[in-house]
């Protein structure tokens, strides 16, 4: 473990024992405990250079409470540009809380359960659509759990033009396990690739130091009077239910992240390496594009799009504005 400290807070590093790095700041005051993931992925490395970011201007900052941060989180997969880990072929962000598994994958994701998201007061899980996808840039939280309030007023400040609220946790995810441990939770996406738009980056900076202040957390210095209201979506969000390929193939997309379609509008259309039509993908139901297939060359049974809901398909006890 090093420790350094300075005019700022306390910083100390280590390593769990799974081999990933924790940075931890510890203000000058005690508050709630924040903790910052990054690198769930290893082809996604908005979130990485975020984390970094956030790190580096917090140590010359007034912090009051503690951040906790992992950024790799998956350090194989990183090094790998890959979204599962070469090591056991295992996806981090289906392994949490990593209980009862084998090999690295489960391991890593019990090390970040044991000592990231346990006890924590927020989690923010930064993440990216990766190589494969593209997607709008968008706050997500589960809006079924007993922690939906909060989390909501943490997307809500975290700034973004699009929020995705949840109704149900998918299993493995560090939100799901955030849920079971009652830690609110929120997580960004934005359009991957293997690039890094500076305007989502400022906007995953600014929207933690935001929500930093709001808890009260750093002085609040944030301006906001030109803040558009955020669109809200509504749905699973669970890229392993989207609309799958028929056949091996190339995917060429009509549309873009972000646009809403109708029932039966074109999505994009699937040949095959002759060049021959396969298939016109259509949308089964209205809904805003999120996930959308980026890579061309597709295989049978490869997610190429995922729809949110334009509107809430159940009560909710708030009432979001636009």
């Amino acid at each position: 473990m090093v420790v350094t400290s300075s005019d700022g807070p306390t910083q100390e590093r280590g390593a769990l024992p799974s081999g990933v790095t924790i940075t931890t700041l510890h203000g000058h005051r005690p508050g709630p405990i924040v903790s910052l993931l990054g690198g769930v992925h290893g082809d996604e490395d908005e979130g990485v250079l975020a984390v970094l970011r956030i790190l580096d201007e917090l140590r010359t900052s007034e912090l009051t409470g503690t951040i906790r941060a992992v950024a790799t989180a998956s350090p194989v997969a990183w090094a790998a540009r890959s979204r599962v880990n070469p090591l056991d072929g295992e996806n981090l962000a289906r392994c949490f809380p990593g209980t009862g598994g084998e090999g690295p994958t489960p391991q890593l994701a019990a090390d970040i359960t044991r000592n990231l998201i346990t006890g924590a007061d927020l989690l923010i899980d930064l993440h990216s659509a990766g190589m494969r996808y593209r997607m709008p840039l968008v706050c997500g939280f589960v809006d079924s759990v007993e922690a939906a309030d909060r989390s909501r007023r943490a997307a809500e400040t975290f700034g973004t033009p699009l929020i995705w609220a949840h109704t149900d946790p998918s299993p493995g995810r560090s939100l799901s396990v955030a849920a079971e441990l009652g830690v609110p939770a929120i997580y960004a996406e934005c359009s991957g690739g293997g690039g890094i738009r500076h305007d989502e980056l400022d906007t995953y900076v600014s929207g933690v130091l935001a929500v930093l202040a709001d808890l009260h957390m750093l002085p609040n210095t944030r301006h906001t009077g030109d803040r558009k209201e955020p669109r809200w979506v509504y749905g699973c969000g669970d890229l392993d239910v989207g609309m799958q390929a028929k056949r091996d193939g190339l995917f060429a997309s009509t549309v873009d992240a972000g646009d809403i379609v109708n029932v039966g509008d074109e999505i994009g259309r699937c040949y095959d390496y002759q060049g021959h039509l396969l298939e016109v993908v259509r949308a089964p139901r209205p809904g805003m594009v999120m996930f959308l297939r980026r890579q061309a060359r597709t295989l049978a049974e490869d997610v190429l799009f995922v729809l949110a809901d334009l509107t809430s398909r159940q009560e909710y006890s708030w009432h979001p504005k636009g």
